[in-house]
């Protein structure tokens, strides 16, 4: 963890302890017969049945954590409670950048960090605001690894676009073996725009906000 997070300091010397990037993945399944198995993974947001799955990228390009093959009806925060647990149980004060899907207050305030709400920045100071918006700013920048992650296991491996099984097992057992894969690929062959980004010696990683689409949406 204090690889990672001195690579991403690397990256924004004004971050000292982020050490990776987390976000919610939700795929599609088949229907099963089962009504009451139905009803758990069907998502009102989504309107299909789907299951939703948590993923934590290193700047490695690789994922270091995984919740996968949760009923879609299950919140992102949710899903990551076995992620949460395991911060709060460690003694340092590592913190993963995430989305408003998951819990950032609490415990968690500075463990997952990321875009600041409206209300929020209204409760700020005039004197206090500017210092901690540009903070936030750089999370939200920073995030942007989550979408390339993501972006990289969809792009790669087009099972992911086609329903999966409505069997658990063969569900669970093909998820995991495409992560694995994608670990695999991201080691052998290194190509992983994450992996890039924060590479020192890339040689755009100081221009990467020109390409930065989540920074440019929220600000």
């Amino acid at each position: 963890m204090a690889e990672y997070a001195a690579m991403i300091n690397r990256r924004e010397p004004k971050i000292r302890n982020v050490t990776g990037f987390v976000d919610g993945l939700k795929l599609p399944v088949q229907c099963g017969e089962d009504p009451k198995s139905q009803d758990r993974y069907y998502n009102g947001f989504c309107g299909d049945t789907v299951v939703n799955n948590v993923l934590a990228f290193a700047p490695t390009g690789k994922i270091i954590y995984a919740t996968i093959n949760c009923p879609g009806s299950w919140h992102d925060s949710t899903a990551a409670y076995g992620l949460i647990g395991r911060l709060l149980k460690d003694d340092h004060d590592y913190a993963f950048c995430v989305d408003s899907g998951f819990p950032r207050s609490g415990a968690l305030e500075d463990r997952f960090v990321g875009p600041i709400s409206r209300k929020r920045r209204r409760q700020l100071s005039d004197i206090v605001a500017d210092a901690i918006l540009e903070r936030y700013q750089i999370y939200v920048s920073l995030r942007q690894a989550s979408e390339w992650g993501m972006r990289a296991l969809q792009g790669t491996f087009s099972r992911l676009r086609s329903r999966l099984t409505s069997d658990s097992y063969k569900r669970h057992q093909t998820i995991l073996a495409i992560i694995l894969l994608n670990n695999f690929r991201t080691e052998v062959m290194g190509l992983n725009q994450i992996a890039a980004v924060f590479n020192p010696e890339y040689e755009q990683y100081i221009k990467l906000h020109t390409y930065d689409r989540i920074r440019r949406y929220f600000y």
